[in-house]
């Protein structure tokens, strides 16, 4: 019979990956899946992808609740026949995990599923919700609408719907990509009057932990688990030395919504209201590299001011000609360092504390803000594409990147960053370096600026350029010496074209 049961696993996406955030299921518990099917979308340090099924079957069981952090490799769910037994399902997942409570959701939307219940798989339904849980009388509009089964919302969301009795078209989505979040639907059943399901009967799992006290954590960490009611069993681990850190203690008391109010001690209260908010998996993963990199790169910085007209005119030119293109200034700066990369190849180097890595062409990162922090997609072979190539690559990533669709292999890597901030009118910045690469650009607003051109005064559109490099494996004279190649080909862009 277990030949029957399929596991769906936590894959590995890249090869600094060692758990994901389980974001929302497409599917319920019951539904039938097909080969190829999009499951549950998964949300890493840097990216949102989605488990596809590599078996058809029926869903039986979700063992990764939205919300939940689980390692690569993890039980995330089980595929098996119809008529698979519940004990043999049950016997599955005990067989894969220590911890086996498992969520069932079940196929009638005003059921609620009981602590019991969850231990074990079933495919009875659960005791009806007593009419004294939550008080929906009054919820007026909010129960109107045509069908919301097209509504984005999370599994969460629709099913809290469900036993609310309230239509997802009156909600206003403020989840990931516009879905309903389960914030948004209680924040509404507020507004309207309504009482939200208590923790105790919204409940619906719960994971016996054993004694933490050989979890290894940092002091501070282990003081405020005991003050939330948090098990350090719960906690993800990303402090330094492989222990739990604070961070990891409170993004746990956040999914268990105990995370208490934060204030100054001795402070008056004015009124004032603020949201507590727990450090994405992306942020920390900026902070911590980013934090590394300023403490172990000893960063020194070189600037220098390019007249970009001739590059304008050059842009006008190829825009007009081709009405496909869309080339930008930014896509001439990543040209035109690839092509001084070629020329100073000292710079297009990575560093990993032991050995320098030479590339023989120039992968260039470009930092791009998301609504999560930053990612860098890069653009590989820049050296050997033209200027309508780039552009239309740094739109394609760029568009994904914004929709968390990057492949790992399309963020991982490169050998320089390019980091520009002119859009925001930022004249001049300092930018960190992007480990293991050895350089970044800060790229400045292009503006009108005095000039003088042979004895006299005159105007010119100028963009400051500042280049922050690894001083271990990066001379000052190496740095100058790309700054001065780099200026040549903005400012005289036809060479960097031939």
């Amino acid at each position: 019979m277990s030949t029957q049961i399929k596991a769906i696993n936590m894959p590995k996406w890249g090869m600094e990956m060692s758990e994901g955030d389980i974001n929302a299921w497409y599917f319920k518990i019951g539904d039938n899946i097909k080969v190829g099917d999009d499951l549950v979308d998964v949300e890493t340090s840097k990216i949102v992808n989605t488990v596809t099924a590599a078996d058809g079957g029926v869903l039986r069981a979700i063992v990764a609740n939205p919300g939940e952090t689980h390692a690569v490799g993890a039980l995330l769910g089980v595929l098996a026949a119809a008529d698979t037994s519940d004990a043999d399902i049950q016997a599955f997942i005990s067989s894969r995990s220590a911890a086996p409570a498992v969520e069932a959701v079940e196929e009638p939307a005003a059921v609620q599923p009981t602590v019991a219940d969850t231990v074990a798989v079933t495919t009875q339904p659960a005791a009806p919700i007593e009419p004294s849980a939550p008080a929906t009388s009054g919820l007026g509009e909010l129960a109107e609408g045509d069908d919301d089964s097209a509504v984005a919302a999370s599994p969460v969301a629709r099913r809290l719907a469900a036993e609310y009795g309230v239509n997802l078209n009156n909600i206003n989505g403020t989840g990931r990509h516009g879905r309903v979040s389960k914030r948004d639907l209680e924040q509404a059943v507020t507004a309207a009057g309504g009482r939200l399901i208590s923790s105790s009967s919204a409940q619906t799992g719960s994971i016996e932990y054993g004694d933490d006290s050989q979890v290894k954590a940092t002091p501070v960490a282990r003081r405020l688990a005991g003050e939330l009611g948090i098990n350090l069993l719960e906690c993800r681990v990303s402090g330094d030395r492989n222990r739990v850190c604070k961070a990891d203690v409170e993004a746990a008391a956040a999914l268990k919504n105990k995370l208490p109010m934060q204030g100054t001690a001795g402070s008056s209260t004015t009124g004032d209201s603020f949201e507590v908010q727990a450090i994405s998996g992306m942020r920390k993963t900026i902070a911590a590299r980013l934090q590394a990199s300023k403490q172990s790169a000893p960063h020194f910085r070189v600037q220098i001011d390019a007249e970009i007209d001739a590059l304008l005119a050059a842009r006008g030119q190829i825009n007009q000609a081709n009405s496909d293109a869309k080339v930008s200034v930014n896509d001439f700066i990543i040209k035109a360092c690839a092509s001084a990369l070629m020329k100073v190849p000292a710079l297009n180097v990575q560093f990993d504390g032991d050995e320098v890595k030479h590339f023989q062409n120039a992968d260039i990162s470009v930092a791009v803000a998301i609504d999560e922090g930053l990612i860098t997609p890069i653009i590989t072979s820049a050296n050997q594409k033209g200027l309508v190539g780039i552009s239309n690559e740094v739109r394609d990533l760029a568009t994904r990147a914004k929709l968390n669709r990057l492949k790992p292999e399309e963020f991982q890597g490169g050998s320089f960053c390019i980091s520009n901030l002119g859009m925001y009118g930022i004249k001049q910045f300092d930018a960190i370096i992007n480990p293991p690469q050895g350089a970044i650009l800060a790229v400045g607003a292009g503006e009108q600026r005095p000039v003088v051109k042979d004895g006299q005064l005159a105007i010119a559109t100028v963009v400051s350029l500042t280049l922050s490099s690894d001083h271990r494996i990066i001379d000052g004279a190496v740095a100058a010496q790309f700054m001065s190649v780099l200026k040549s080909y903005l400012e005289q862009p036809a060479t960097m074209l031939g």
